[in-house]
């Protein structure tokens, strides 16, 4: 593995800063928010695993509304030691918070001396605006996220450092193609523009056999995410119950659940994996908004990894992930038409045949092993210009 010193820095884990003797194809510097979960942070184990050297910033604190206590980061497995949480204001803003203290003046940061930066925020919001000025004044190039599908309205100073940060991208990694498209009408380059989805950590070696009847729900428990929706199309049939996996400001809908419903409140990324294997389709009828539309649907895949259909509503980006992985459609609104669409995939073949195509899909597109792969191909181009 080569040679390496520890730094240790005062209220933080040991950090490996590994030494110029060392092959390594490329440092590589990640700033996200994201990642202060460790299961977020798969796709970087998997760059390091191809001969990468990854740090991790990430806020020391995140608040979300799919919990109702804070995250602290922890490292995923294969990336201990490469985590570098520092303080933030706003903990639980993606676009409003930064980080305190000055990036270019860090000493971890400088120790690692990295090539290029990947930018896990959005280019409008403020760590995105602080990391790619970091990034710039290093003279290195960087990856920026884009996942936004919306022309929202924003201030006049944030429309101005969007177009500053996409313009000096080396990548643009949009999560969809209308994210791409925003992108590019917000003044990106098409020749940088890629469209990079969220991907897992894997596939289940092996589908367990499903509880039939059984509709699943992981989320936030807010209104555009389609619960009232979801309660009356399975109140209409007495042959589904649904099993619920989330928290946010609609909890009280499930303190005292109607009859052939369980509120699991949050659970661990571990016990969400063993969740899916427990239900027989994942409900997502998404409901679009004036200020939001579901950008990706990140459950979506995860579901299908387990080899569990998914029945959605046709909100924001869900039809594009439809057509890579065979999901089931419902108009947005239509209760009828989405018991009709689960009560088809919780029972019977037509769900078990829609969940082993929609797995191998995920197989093909959608895991973090084929996605660093991307990446890492990315960083190698970058610094050959």
């Amino acid at each position: 593995m080569g040679s390496f010193t520890s730094m240790i820095v005062a209220g933080h884990p040991p950090m490996v800063c590994f030494c110029h003797d060392r092959k390594v194809t490329n440092r590589v510097l990640v700033f996200s928010h994201a990642s202060v979960v460790a299961a977020n942070q798969s796709v970087y184990a998997e760059l390091r695993k191809l001969g990468n050297e990854i740090l991790i910033v990430t806020p020391d604190t995140w608040r979300h509304d799919f919990s109702q206590h804070p995250f602290h980061p922890e490292a995923h497995i294969g990336l201990e030691g490469c985590l570098l949480p520092l303080a933030v204001s706003r903990p639980g803003a993606p676009q409003r918070f930064r980080y305190r203290g000055s990036l270019y003046r860090n000493a971890t940061i400088s120790a690692f001396n990295p090539d290029v930066c990947i930018i896990e925020e959005e280019a409008f919001s403020l760590a995105g605006w602080q990391c790619a000025r970091y990034a710039r004044r290093r003279k290195l190039p960087y990856a920026i996220q884009a996942a936004e599908n919306l022309d929202r309205s924003m201030p006049w100073p944030a429309k101005l450092w969007r177009r500053v940060v996409l313009r000096h991208a080396s990548l643009v990694m949009a999560r969809s193609r209308a994210a791409g498209d925003r992108a590019l009408s917000w003044g990106a380059s098409s020749s940088i523009i890629d469209v990079v989805p969220h991907g897992i950590e894997g596939v289940a070696a092996a589908v367990a056999p499903r509880r039939e009847g059984v509709v699943g729900y992981v989320g936030r428990l807010v209104e555009s995410k389609g619960l009232t929706d979801l309660l009356a199309a399975v109140e209409m049939d007495d042959l589904l119950s649904l099993e619920v996996v989330g928290d946010g400001v609609l909890r009280t809908l499930f303190s005292s659940p109607p009859a052939r419903v369980t509120w699991h409140g949050a659970l661990t990324p571990e016990q969400v994996v063993a969740f899916y294997q427990s239900i027989s389709v994942l409900a997502l009828p998404s409901r679009t908004t004036p200020t939001w539309t579901e950008q990706f649907g990140r459950v979506i895949i995860e579901s299908l990894a387990a080899g569990r259909p998914v029945v959605a509503y046709d909100s924001g980006e869900i039809p594009w992930v439809a057509e890579m992985t065979g999901i089931t459609l419902v108009p947005e609104g239509d209760i009828r038409g989405l018991h009709d669409a689960l009560r088809r995939n919780a029972y019977g073949d037509e769900g078990v045949r829609l969940g082993a195509l929609g797995r191998t899909a995920v197989l093909h597109h959608f895991t973090n092993e084929a996605i660093a792969k991307r990446l890492a191909a990315w960083a190698e181009s970058a610094t050959e210009d």
